[in-house]
């Protein structure tokens, strides 16, 4: 009877994941660990039969995962997430890096499925006619993260509460007494960060009967440089200073920040300032900023449990709507 992966697991003293990330010579795996793992393959003369399975079902053992930028810490963690469940079952990842590019986004769901993955994880940025296209094209299990796609597509959607979100930050502006609140935002192609953060900032505005003006809107990208250029922009155009900023992602708030010490301004005696998605630096800037945290981790896990379920034939869910908390810090004053 050949031997099984749970076998040299028990041999080796490490646990099923990692042999299978020794197999698939992931980087996942502490050097001692591959070490006794690959020992005790070759004491045993274990052979993986994946190859012979896939070649039997036209499919490999590999989840394709489509992120529009690579380097953060939003993506990282998430990808971390993935890694956690998808390595526990079996499963390799293929990544891909878009770079914020609706082209390449496409090329790559075409290439992924011309590889033979046995799922995508797609997080998607803005739901274009062409991914449209291409994605009523797919014939394999995708799980979509980030955009809520539930109106369009039979795939499910892993979604953050980005309208209750923004909403929930900016009462909390209100709560400690401000009343005129500058929005620096995203283009509106990105419906979950373009447009419902932006909807959630005017619901809580006009909640609490306060006015909004033109001129405290300012729309960019995702860059740092942009929430520098948004803060400069509504600085230098209005006729009375917002008492805060709120901006849709901590990158904006972080650039935001910056120009206003750049030139004069204390954070938050001056004004203060919010932003969205807890990143690595928000704590560590000064002052460390107030935000919304969501748990890209867990919506990683999420979305690829949701995947194998999918993989696996189960009646799958539509939508799935994750948690976020308000971290509070030193960016914001009360007046």
């Amino acid at each position: 009877m050949a031997i099984t992966i749970k076998e040299i697991a028990k041999l080796a003293g490490v646990s099923k994941s990692t042999v299978s990330r020794v197999i698939n010579d992931s980087e996942h795996v502490s050097d001692k660990a591959r070490e006794k793992v690959q020992q005790v393959i070759k004491e045993t003369g274990y052979v993986p039969n994946s190859l012979a399975k896939n070649l039997k079902r036209n499919q490999t053992d590999t989840i394709g995962v489509v992120l529009p930028k690579i380097n953060t810490s939003t993506f990282s963690s998430a990808v971390e997430g993935i890694s956690n469940v998808m390595y526990q079952n079996g499963y390799n990842l293929l990544l891909t890096n878009t770079k914020l590019n609706v082209k390449d986004e496409i090329t790559y769901l075409n290439l992924l499925k011309e590889k033979r993955v046995r799922g995508i994880l797609f997080f998607a940025t803005e739901i274009t006619d062409d991914h449209l296209e291409a994605l009523n094209k797919i014939d394999i299990p995708v799980v979509i993260i980030g955009q809520d796609t539930s109106e369009i597509f039979d795939f499910p959607c892993v979604i953050q509460d980005d309208f209750d979100a923004a909403k929930s930050i900016v009462n909390h502006l209100i709560q400690q007494g401000h009343q005129d609140i500058a929005y620096i935002g995203v283009e509106e192609n990105d419906v979950a960060v373009g447009q419902l953060r932006k909807l959630g900032y005017f619901e809580a505005l006009q909640e609490n009967d306060l006015k909004t003006f033109s001129d405290y809107i300012y729309k960019g990208d995702f860059s740092i440089e942009s929430g520098w250029q948004g803060m400069k922009k509504i600085i230098n155009r209005v006729e009375r200073l917002p008492s805060a900023v709120f901006a849709v992602t901590d990158r904006l708030a972080l650039g935001a920040i910056k120009y206003l010490k750049q030139n004069g301004y204390q954070v938050p005696e001056d004004i203060s300032i919010v932003g969205i998605g807890n990143s690595d630096i928000s704590p560590w800037v000064d002052p460390g900023i107030t935000t919304i945290n969501y748990d890209h981790e867990q919506t990683g896990e999420e979305a690829s449990q949701i995947l194998l379920k999918y993989i696996n034939g189960t009646k799958r869910e539509e939508k799935k709507v994750m948690d976020y908390q308000i971290i509070k810090r030193d960016s914001v004053a009360q007046i």
